[in-house]
């Protein structure tokens, strides 16, 4: 155990103090066990404190108590006026960005409280609420169980991470409100402005192009005969949809009848002049809106003289692909 680095140590206070910090004269104690500390530094090492040769404690449980004594102080100054950055990516565009938490985002925090049927190493609160459980990952990460069972937003944190930079959250799994990154949330709110204008209810969709999100996720395009920017969904069915949508869905998914495809189906309709929007141009073309989602391959085709037919399986989508691409 003499050879044991502790990165932290515990001051007469109780404050926890990094080695490079420490004041001569002070004793240090483990964050763990609480026994004393020995400094060790020099001119080749980097400066640690260790524990005497008996003593019994882990590194794990002195990683896993500092990480949270650290957060809890973080938490605490956040109250005060001290931001946190929190690592976090687009939910529409999947890009990696660090999402500041102003001050007082956090209000104060706690150790070891029970929620629900869990235990959770640290939780932030904001006024008497629970804002934010985080698990600390030293050794074992949060199960699936309580991962999917955890009744309020969470994060888990490696302890490392936390010693390094108790101000800087670099979440290894969680379970948080969708994010934006500054390129995507103007897209976004012009897609909710759209739909909006027409009187489509934001809880039938998502502007986030994630299908586990809603059964509805929404777009804008102009209509290519009254030149209004309108709302347009795509949904599970697409394209040339033969089975009824689920409800509830937007005013402007109807069952039209197409001279050019020959029948009806469910289609994307203009807000305005009630025109339907092609799904070629919605669905499947190099610059549709919705091109990266999936579609149900066996529903269409085109023949030879370009118009197109519903037949069935994979090739269906294959002929339907030649046929675009020798035509545009």
């Amino acid at each position: 155990m003499e050879n044991l680095k502790v990165p932290y140590g515990l001051n007469d206070s109780g404050e926890l103090v990094r080695a490079k910090n420490t004041v001569k004269q002070e004793n240090y104690y483990c964050p763990a066990c609480n026994v004393r500390l020995v400094l060790r530094s020099g001119n080749n090492r980097i400066e640690h404190f260790s524990h005497p040769a008996k003593s019994s404690c882990s590194i794990e449980s002195i990683l896993h108590k500092t990480a949270k004594s650290l957060l809890i102080h973080a938490i605490q100054k956040n109250s005060d006026n001290e931001p946190i950055k929190l690592r976090s990516f687009c939910h529409s565009c999947g890009v990696e960005f660090d999402l500041p938490l102003p001050p007082k985002t956090f209000s104060k925090a706690s150790e070891e409280i029970k929620i629900g049927q869990y235990i959770c190493d640290v939780v932030g609160y904001r006024g008497n609420e629970i804002a934010l459980a985080i698990e600390v990952l030293n050794t074992h990460t949060v199960n699936e169980e309580k991962a999917n069972k955890l009744s309020v937003h969470w994060i888990e944190l490696k302890a490392e991470g936390v010693i390094e930079n108790p101000f800087f959250w670099q979440p290894t799994q969680s379970n948080l409100n969708p994010t934006l990154c500054k390129s995507c949330k103007p897209e976004i709110q012009r897609i909710q402005d759209t739909a909006n204008k027409w009187n489509v209810s934001t809880d039938l969709y998502t502007p986030i192009k994630n299908p586990a999100l809603a059964t509805y996720i929404a777009d804008v395009e102009t209509c290519f005969k009254c030149k209004e920017v309108i709302p347009i969904f795509w949904w599970y069915g697409v394209p040339f949809c033969q089975f009824e949508p689920p409800q509830p869905r937007p005013h402007t998914i109807k069952y039209k009848y197409s001279k050019k495809y020959g029948g009806s189906y469910w289609a994307n309709t203009c807000a305005n002049c009630h025109m339907i929007q092609g799904d070629n141009f919605l669905f499947l073309f190099d610059n549709a809106p919705f091109k990266n989602l999936p579609i149900e391959n066996g529903n269409l085709a085109l023949n030879e003289d370009g118009d197109v037919s519903i037949i069935g399986g994979n090739s269906a989508y294959s002929a339907f692909v030649r046929v675009i691409d020798r035509n545009f």
